[in-house]
């Protein structure tokens, strides 16, 4: 699990807000074993929550090649 998007919505009681954000591929490479930055093709789980213990939506998407 890491950190990738992160903004500071605050709310007031029963408000609802919409907060778009995108994930370029550098965002979701890593190194392989020769120090090349690569996106593995897979499905990535997206967690929105106030912290990594309070995780309030969580959704997937696609990587393909």
């Amino acid at each position: 699990m890491e950190l990738k998007g992160f903004e500071k919505v605050i709310l007031n009681p029963g408000e609802k807000k919409s907060v778009r954000f995108k994930l370029s591929p550098d965002e979701l490479s890593f190194l392989d074993q020769n120090l090349n930055r690569i996106v593995e093709p897979g499905t990535f789980s997206v967690m929105v929550g106030s912290s990594s213990k309070d995780i309030r939506i969580k959704g997937e998407f696609e990587v393909n090649r």
